[in-house]
């Protein structure tokens, strides 16, 4: 699968990524005051590019321009007019 694929809707996402730019993880307040950790990057391949979103304990640190991300089970949602991947609970991601 390539981000030129990618839809908002779209669930159990298989993807490999280049990490373009990093972002430093923020912790936000969410609907019912629960603190989450969220760490947004921006991604691409030779079809695009777009935001990858990690919460919680998906997030990972020392992430640098240039890493190689796979990602499984991953789902994309569209946030203020922007298509995002993103990598919950049940989601995983690692640098190859």
């Amino acid at each position: 699968m390539k981000i030129g694929d990618l839809k908002p809707g779209m669930s159990h996402v298989e993807i490999n990524v280049k990490v373009l730019e990093v972002s430093e993880p923020q912790e936000i307040l969410t609907g019912g005051n629960t603190k989450r950790e969220i760490l947004e990057l921006k991604v691409g391949d030779e079809t695009g590019t777009m935001t990858l979103v990690l919460w919680d304990d998906r997030v990972m640190r020392g992430l640098q321009a240039g890493n190689v991300l796979q990602i499984r089970n991953g789902f994309v949602t569209s946030y203020r007019g922007e298509w995002r991947i993103n990598v919950g609970k049940y989601g995983e991601v690692r640098k190859i």
